[in-house]
């Protein structure tokens, strides 16, 4: 009878311990240094505040607080490219620098008419003209006239206003609208049309 109970006790101490055992024997997570690596990320302008979101570093992506923060005062708005700290977190340590470019976001121009067609016959005694009442985010914008004689017949003034003058000969004559880049915003180009049959 004393051997079974010193048998039970053994056994329930065995039991007891072995757990402790397993998570004694078990390794702590290790955490990955990202300390001086150097990265890059970019964004396209947006008009707000931006940060990167997400990065690669050592061919692992990292989200931002996640696995790294950033101190808000990089906070960045227009296009450019930053240098930014940011600071390992979670299954990282350490700090590593990263090179976060604002790309220029494109610009639309926009018209009142993208062409025009007359003919021919009806410009013979009298001219004609019309607004392009352009839009665009630059303020800075020119008008180019392309085509046979087209300088001679058709004039274009800063402001968008369209004079076709009369005896102007049959064929395709084109405005090539420019607006110039800005700080934020990259150049564009919009080609009116105009037909004389």
């Amino acid at each position: 009878m004393k051997m079974t109970k010193k048998l039970v006790a053994v056994l329930l101490a065995v039991m007891l311990m072995a757990p402790m055992a397993v998570s004694a024997a078990a390794p702590s997570p290790s955490k990955s240094s990202i300390n001086g690596q150097v990265a890059e990320s970019e964004v396209t302008y947006n008009g707000k505040s931006q940060l990167p979101g997400s990065l690669v570093i050592g061919g692992k992506k990292l989200y931002l607080n996640k696995d790294f923060v950033i101190d808000k005062k990089y906070a960045a708005k227009n296009s450019d490219c930053y240098k930014i700290k940011i600071k390992g977190i979670g299954k990282y340590t350490g700090e590593a620098t990263v090179y976060f470019t604002i790309k220029k976001k494109a610009q639309t121009i926009k018209t009142k008419v993208s062409s025009k067609s007359y003919k021919a016959s009806k410009l013979k005694k009298a001219g004609k003209s019309f607004e392009l009442k352009t839009k665009a985010t630059s303020s800075k914008i020119t008008y180019k006239v392309t085509g046979k004689n087209a300088k001679k017949y058709i004039k274009v003034s800063k402001k968008g206003k369209v004079t076709i003058k009369k005896g102007i000969k049959k064929g395709t004559y084109k405005i090539q609208i420019t607006a110039k880049a800005t700080k934020n915003y990259q150049s564009a180009t919009k080609t009116i049309k105009i037909v004389i049959k």
